[in-house]
């Protein structure tokens, strides 16, 4: 079939159906095949409305987050032809996109270190190039960063545009390039109990995965993900991605510039300030400073979701447990968490909607902490669901207490 098609919508259901052959089992090769038959023209949107446009047909986000690497390469020849975006120093996606060219600076130099492991036959060098590759690696979880700021910055701004498909496909690949770094780099620290050539074979087998899966993330970016941004959001809503993005750090690569939207838009991110009354409760009353203060100082994190699915508040804390950033307020909890963990938030706000349950308690062990994780149905005082309170704490501490403590004791002193 040589027909050109023109019509977007025609070349969004052409990449469909191909998508879905990949799904039945039929073989990538010939799905391209086919593509490059039909389709002489595709863009990024097209892309980007295919996967918008499967999700709400009912696939499952976490089905196309695994065909994703192969409808990229199926259709490589048409995104190759897109440019990476241009914008001015200081714009998150030009900080994005420096961040990216660190990235792939990083995936370069560890590809050098394995070409030259292939090729050393001297165990010492062969030791010193297995190191410098791990060094690398360890270089390369800095792109936490960069995918934390995509997931609590940008994609907020697609799912209030209704479009939250694509966003979950790209969190779960960010979840699955962080495994595969943090299972390289662990399996890499015990080859030291290897022989050389065991631990030579280890590092050309394993470390290859984690940089593909770098590189294409790249990719994914900048063909895909970064111009839909670009056409999507509005000025104000970079100006207000660029404001917290100091909140979550940045990735090998520190922007040295100052952006303002054109036209000098550059309208602040608001925090609330001090009322002249005295917010009255039934049990006593806080000014409006004080309670802000108190709510910062809890040892725990607290985050209220309403009877309505969506983030209205979380604690100030001084030291956070996991990510929170003012982006999530206004947003559905269902998009706060990694695709696969999904289910159980579901799980857990229908049986307190439905009054089955009160409470729901997870604790884990992360970075040597122990973390207690508590779920509360928030009822009025005739019962009806009013939202789920979510407490999390870490116990590392209590935990690790013994006998009593009955006089004052400062755990620190603090200077004058």
């Amino acid at each position: 079939m040589s027909e050109i098609i023109n019509n977007r919508q025609k070349r969004v259901e052409i990449m469909k159906s191909l998508v879905r052959q990949l799904d039945a089992g039929v073989t990538e090769e010939k799905v391209k095949l086919q593509l490059e038959t039909m389709l002489d023209e595709a863009d990024y949107s097209d892309v980007f409305m295919m996967e918008v446009q499967l999700v709400q047909e009912g696939i499952p986000a976490e089905r196309i987050q695994e065909l994703c690497d192969t409808h990229t390469r199926v259709l490589k020849k048409h995104l190759d032809l897109q440019e990476t975006p241009e914008t001015v120093p200081g714009h998150p996606v030009h900080t994005f996109v420096q961040e990216n060219r660190e990235l792939m600076k990083t995936t370069a130099l560890i590809r050098l270190e394995m070409k030259k492991l292939e090729a050393l036959a001297d165990e010492a060098d062969a030791t010193e190039a297995m190191r410098a590759i791990q060094q690398q690696l360890n270089n390369l979880m800095d792109a936490d960063k960069h995918y934390r700021r995509k997931e609590y910055l940008l994609f907020p701004y697609f799912e209030k545009n209704n479009l939250p498909g694509p966003p979950m496909v790209m969190w779960g690949k960010h979840d699955e390039v962080r495994n595969l770094l943090r299972e390289t780099i662990a399996g890499l620290q015990q080859t030291e109990r290897m022989s050389a050539a065991e631990a030579r074979a280890y590092n050309l087998f394993t470390v290859g995965p984690v940089i593909e899966a770098v590189d294409d993330m790249v990719y994914k970016e900048e063909k895909i993900m970064f111009p839909t941004a670009l056409d999507l959001l509005t000025e104000q809503d970079w100006y207000e991605i660029y404001l917290q993005s100091d909140e979550y750090g940045y990735c090998l690569y520190a922007p040295q510039f100052e952006w303002m939207p054109e036209g000098g838009l550059h309208k602040e991110i608001r925090k609330p300030a001090a009322a002249a009354g005295r917010v009255q409760m039934p049990t006593g009353s806080f000014t409006l400073e004080e309670l802000i203060a108190t709510f910062s100082t809890l040892p725990f994190d607290l985050t209220f979701v309403d009877k309505d699915d969506t983030v209205r508040y979380f604690t100030p804390g001084k030291e956070r447990i996991f990510d929170r950033s003012r982006a999530i307020l206004g947003r559905k909890v269902q998009y706060c968490h990694p695709p696969k963990s999904v289910h159980i938030v579901n799980q857990i706000v229908k049986d307190f909607k439905a009054g089955k349950q009160e409470r729901a308690r997870f604790w884990i062990n992360l970075h040597g902490k122990l973390i207690y994780i508590c779920y509360y149905a928030v009822r009025d005082s005739q019962g009806a669901y009013l939202g789920t309170l979510e407490v999390t704490q870490d116990l590392s501490e209590v935990r690790s207490l013994e006998g009593e403590r009955r006089l004052l004791a400062y755990d620190e002193a603090r200077a004058n």
